[in-house]
């Protein structure tokens, strides 16, 4: 930790917006640092907002591992296996750039008495401790980010952090609220997630709140549930609303990046079976039809290299030509044809403009489903909820399938289909969960999810430990990540006091 809190100036012009510049994407920057008090409030914000997306990727890349939405195509990939981990990159994101980037903008926007432009680097800032603590469990909050002043800072208790978290949200939406009366313009093209708009701003806060409020549900279920919804209530009422960075054909999606391998024939990841098996009718058999259509937005089963020239390639109507692979072998999935779903390079989450989703309306729609299913009195394994619920269950797979561009009749025919018209007798908490999978693809959110139920077959059905696990966990799935290699080294004493195995629950988790 000591390193990371002293090169503010270096991450914040690695990344700068010019004030000249139609987009922040639209530019090249230059690599040299320069002195952050020589750069104005809105040529920090992009920057702020660029890292906090890389951190929120960068997790990504091996949570989704654990979460079974991918799985590691190779035999040496340990995380896919819950090898010790410290996801050292994600850490390094997280507070050399994202959090030391916001402290900037905070700093600025006080200075300048700029009420949107902290109330905006308050929800980056709760966004960012948020996943960390929810990864890591205790961890530098307080005297992080402090300059040279503090050189070996405390690890905050994950308790303490969620209260910051919350209290982040509510400030934030107290200065977004306010008119603006500063010298400095209000935030404009600079914002790279809503443009300027604070009403969406505020809107993302109360439903990030609502996030991080369910997440308590361990601890009380009915106050966690109740304090979610009336975060809702005030929370994303549409697609329009995500909050998603989206990129371009010249600063490309990370995840397209991460797959153009496929044209020489590399493949790192392949689709878990997890999620292929929660859309082909597997674990979840239809009535009337064959697949989730959304297969064929985020789903690649052609062959590589260059598929465009390739005349075998399987059909993607046929639900059977989809195949996903079983995590932990990095070979194919027993008893089924060679493993083929790939995450591709031109798929709704990977192609080089496509967004890349933080928080969507789909999940708040799943959150207000779960918060309704737990106050009317459902349990893991239980069926039937108040219709509340499943109105908002509903209302969550339509606006996933409209936000993937799902054909109208296909979506039509998929929420007719009696596995998925569930009504307020049958409905259960696993069929919520299971579009709420479906929907967080690639978000790390689904590994707080799996905690918060103990990782309940009951609840994610057909989940179960990857093969060849790491034998020190006992057969026990991992709660946590262990603190990367930086702060062994160099905040030993800390890092030493606070580290717990990676079978050892969170605070919220126990």
């Amino acid at each position: 930790m000591k390193n990371i809190l002293i090169v503010v100036a270096l991450f914040v012009t690695t990344s700068l917006v010019t004030s000249c510049s139609d987009s922040y994407f639209d530019v090249n920057t230059p690599p040299d640092a320069i002195d952050t008090n020589s750069t104005a409030l809105k040529d920090v914000l992009s920057p702020a907002i660029q890292n906090t997306i890389d951190a929120q990727y960068s997790a990504s890349v091996s949570v989704a591992q654990v979460s079974q939405h991918i799985s590691s195509a190779l035999s040496n990939q340990d995380i896919d296996k819950h090898y010790f981990s410290g996801l050292d990159s994600y850490w390094f994101t997280t507070y050399v750039k994202a959090l030391s980037n916001i402290k900037v903008v905070e700093d600025k926007a006080i200075a300048t008495n700029s009420s949107h432009y902290l109330g905006i680097a308050q929800i980056l800032k709760a966004i960012n401790i948020g996943l960390a603590t929810d990864l890591y469990g205790d961890i530098p909050y307080t005297e992080a980010s402090q300059g040279g002043t503090i050189t070996y800072p405390k690890y905050d208790s994950q308790e303490s952090v969620y209260a910051a978290i919350d209290e982040l949200f509510t400030a934030a939406i107290a200065k977004l609220s306010d008119p603006n009366t500063s010298i400095v313009n209000k935030p404009g093209k600079e914002d790279l997630i809503y443009g300027g708009d604070v009403n969406k701003w505020i809107k993302a806060a109360y439903t990030f709140k609502a996030r991080y409020q369910l997440h308590l549900s361990k601890i009380n279920a009915g106050t966690a549930a109740t304090k979610a919804l009336e975060s809702l209530s005030k929370g994303f009422t549409s697609n329009a609303d995500d909050f998603q960075l989206v990129y371009n054909t010249v600063n490309t999606n990370p995840w397209y990046a991460n797959q153009l391998g496929l044209n020489t024939g590399n493949i790192s990841f392949l689709i878990s079976n997890q999620l292929i098996n929660a859309m082909n009718g597997k674990s979840f058999p239809f009535t009337t039809v064959t697949m989730d259509p959304r297969l064929l937005a985020i789903v690649d089963i052609r062959k590589y290299p260059n598929p465009a020239s390739q005349t075998t390639n399987p059909d993607p109507m046929v639900v059977t030509n989809y195949n996903g692979i079983e995590n932990g072998t990095g070979a194919n999935v027993p008893g089924q044809p060679g493993a083929n779903a790939k995450i591709g390079i031109d798929f709704f989450y990977s192609k080089a403009n496509s967004p890349l989703v933080i928080m969507s309306f789909a999940e708040a729609k799943f959150i207000e489903a779960e918060a309704n299913f737990l106050l009317a009195g459902g349990t893991a394994t239980s069926a039937g909820a108040n219709a509340a619920a499943n109105t908002a269950y509903l209302a969550g797979i339509n606006a996933n399938m409209d936000k993937l561009g799902v054909a109208p009749a296909l979506k039509t025919a998929y929420i007719a289909d009696a596995s998925i018209a569930k009504g307020t007798t049958t409905l259960a908490l696993k069929d919520i969960m299971r579009q709420k999978f479906i929907a967080l693809y690639l978000n790390p959110e689904t590994f707080t999810d799996y905690r918060r139920y103990n990782f309940s077959p009951n609840v994610f059905v057909g989940l179960k430990l990857p093969k060849n696990t790491d034998p020190n966990n006992g057969g026990e799935w991992i709660r946590r990540f262990v603190y990367p290699n930086s702060e062994k080294s160099t905040n030993s004493a800390v890092y030493s006091a606070n580290f717990k195995s990676m079978i050892t629950p969170v605070w919220w988790d126990k």
